[in-house]
């Protein structure tokens, strides 16, 4: 008699535990939720291309994009809530000028060319693998999360904000390009011509 009771004593808080998870689960699901949201991002330059034209420089991107969505209850990250997305972005970054140079004549066969302030002209995603989606996983609970918006995401990447720090990282470099297309027009017309570069800042 007695081993049956402690069997069923046993049993008894077998029971009340598993009744305890399911109730926890439950409440997981109803309680009101918020999703925090976590973005990193591994960024690799592959190419920079100088060209003669309105567009001084095109640099070649290739960025790894992950960004991590929690589930919250009252403020606090619920254990095993994780879901993660890991995007592989490859664009081609544009950088010129969309207005026109300024040119003053400071003497015999002298010339200034005032270049007005760099912009972004454009991206232009790569035509053989625009993105990739590398992997998209989540922890045990994450049922409950919400997904990760891998569209806006590469939206957000390609934005003209994160394109502008691209634009200051190689202003050097299209100043260079610059400088190389003003001066060979003139060489083509005279090669006698002194042409003074200044840049709008």
């Amino acid at each position: 008699m007695s081993i049956l009771k402690k069997k069923f004593n046993k049993f008894s808080v077998l029971l009340n535990l598993v009744l305890i998870a399911i109730i926890a689960i439950g409440v997981l699901f109803f309680l009101p939720k918020e999703h925090k949201s976590e973005v990193k991002s591994s960024i690799n330059i592959e190419s920079i291309e100088k060209v003669n034209e309105v567009v001084f420089l095109n640099a070649g991107i290739n960025e790894i994009i992950s960004e991590t969505k929690t589930t919250q209850v009252f403020g606090f990250d619920v254990p095993f809530s994780k879901k993660t997305a890991l995007v592989i972005l490859n664009y081609k970054a544009k950088f010129g000028i969309k207005s026109s140079v300024k040119i003053e004549q400071i003497g015999e066969k002298e010339y200034k060319v005032i270049v007005p302030k760099f912009e972004v002209i454009g991206v232009e995603l790569s035509k053989d693998n625009p993105y990739n989606l590398y992997d998209d996983h989540g922890e045990l609970l994450s049922g409950t999360t919400e997904d990760v918006d891998t569209g806006k995401l590469v939206t957000n990447q390609l934005s003209s904000d994160k394109q502008a720090e691209y634009l200051d990282k190689f202003k050097s470099e299209i100043k260079e390009s610059a400088i190389n297309y003003y001066k060979t027009i003139f060489s083509s017309m005279d090669s006698e011509v002194k042409v003074t570069i200044e840049f709008t800042e």
